[in-house]
């Protein structure tokens, strides 16, 4: 499987009224089925759904298509791929974005919290062929509704369970408290381990 040969452009996002009031209802039916808030609050429901789709209207801007179908917990096509983009059905996730970790860390890594990297083996696991690439962002928020997008790396969803590492015990960065209160370690995207991902090196 060959990739798409560059990453989408950085930009500015101001979500509309419509995009804002879309996140709300998304986290608030969310929230309201047990196979989807998976013990959250629903104010944790509403950052993790702000969080994934800020980046996919971000790429909607740019000719992506957003996942049309109604979620259905019993048809995976309905929820485990969120935008085609270039004709590959992607899942979109949210990284750390590196220019906010200590000055004296290394920033080349491309870091995701420890549910969402166990999300993604999950599936990749149950259902191999919903998903044909990640694609992985993060974003700071400039002011109310908008947002600086940036795009660290679009990897294939293939390899994904052997190229997700746990990162360092011993750095208490690599550490974060999860939405349930328990501490994980953090997990990172071995860019090494397989050559058709594109990796983004200047965010």
């Amino acid at each position: 499987m060959k990739l798409p040969l560059q990453l989408p452009e950085a930009l500015i996002l101001e979500l509309n009224e419509d995009e804002v009031s879309h996140i709300e209802t998304m986290a608030r039916e969310m929230f309201e089925d047990p196979h989807r808030r998976r013990e959250r609050s629903h104010s944790t429901v509403l950052a993790h759904t702000y969080a994934g789709v800020i980046l996919e209207f971000a790429l909607a801007r740019q000719g992506a298509v957003m996942n049309p179908a109604v979620f259905d917990y019993t048809k995976p096509d309905t929820h485990n791929w969120d935008v085609e983009w270039n004709g590959w059905r992607a899942e979109v996730k949210n990284s750390q974005d590196p220019g906010k970790l200590p000055t004296d860390m290394e920033k080349r890594w491309l870091t995701i919290p420890n549910y969402m990297a166990n999300k993604l083996a999950r599936n990749r696991r149950l259902y191999p062929n919903c998903v044909d690439i990640i694609i992985f962002g993060c974003y700071n928020k400039l002011s109310e509704n908008t947002y600086d997008v940036r795009w660290r790396a679009v990897v294939p969803f293939d390899t994904i369970r052997q190229n997700l590492r746990p990162c360092q015990e011993k750095y208490s960065n690599n550490w974060t408290t999860d939405h349930d209160g328990v501490r994980r370690i953090k997990y990172f995207y071995n860019t090494r381990g397989d050559d058709r991902n594109i990796y983004n090196k200047n965010v």
